[in-house]
């Protein structure tokens, strides 16, 4: 006997649905702004699992990346609270301290050496036009930190850095049956085509989530099954046009499913 989708798809939708509205409800203070379901791995092993339910708020995000930069600051030995000698760009609060560390240009000059006829050429930092080239750079590096930040392999959009990450579904017994059977018809079928169906399953899960607790949240609520192997597809096949445009606007263009 194969597995039942239809009864697999309603109880992960039902169980993610009462945990994620319980999170929800429990933090009327917070902007939930996206809900993911991952830990679902498309790589052939052993057997298949559940997925893991993950929600993230503003203001969590903002919260981690914060605590995230400080305990960078502390391991390299910089005082957090009287940064005298530590220079805080406007774009490095909330970054997570993963940003490369600032290269300080000399304030005074700069010497170029030409590895052609070794000649050596000096020039201020004021160009022509009397513009600083200290600010220029670091208005470049606020523009290229901020995309980062909200690109969709920043730890905006991964379920795992989230403040709220691996929220399981279905207890035992109940989650090894389902594993079980999964496992039993990618033997039989397999192993491709059974996670293929498996992962149409959560997508129709996610959007039926989107529907059911998008008048929950004040922010626009982004819903969508994450694997990193298959991430835009999945985008794709989770979103509204509307969200894509919005978040993912790279991916808007493409043929769903390319």
């Amino acid at each position: 006997m194969g597995v039942d989708w239809t009864a697999l798809e309603e109880a992960i939708r039902v169980t993610a649905l009462r945990h994620a509205a319980e999170v929800i409800a429990g933090h009327p203070d917070q902007d939930f702004y996206a809900i993911a379901l991952h830990g679902v791995s498309t790589e052939e092993s052993e057997s298949i699992g559940m997925p893991l339910l993950a929600l993230n708020s503003v203001q969590a995000l903002e919260r981690d990346r914060l605590s995230e930069s400080r305990e960078q600051l502390v391991e390299r030995g910089e005082d957090t609270d009287e940064p005298a000698d530590y220079e805080d760009r406007p774009d490095a609060e909330g970054e997570g301290g993963l940003e490369p560390e600032a290269v300080t240009l000399e304030a005074d000059s700069m010497v170029i050496t030409e590895t052609d006829d070794e000649d050596e050429e000096s020039f201020d930092d004021e160009s022509a036009d009397g513009e600083d080239l200290d600010e220029v750079l670091a208005s470049l590096e606020a523009d290229l930190e901020e995309d980062d930040a909200e690109s969709f392999y920043s730890d905006k959009w991964e379920p795992s850095d989230w403040h709220w990450s691996s929220i399981d579904l279905c207890e035992d017994p109940a989650a090894t049956l389902w594993s079980e059977a999964m496992t039993k018809q990618a033997a039989r079928e397999g192993w491709e085509p059974t996670v293929k169906r498996y992962y149409h399953t959560l997508v129709a899960v996610a959007r039926s989530l989107r529907e059911e607790l998008n008048e929950r949240t004040k922010a626009d609520l982004v819903v969508y099954v994450a694997d990193e192997e298959h991430a835009e597809k999945l985008l794709q096949l989770c979103l509204t046009d509307k969200q894509l445009s919005t978040y993912f606007p790279q991916l808007s263009s493409l043929p769903e499913g390319a």
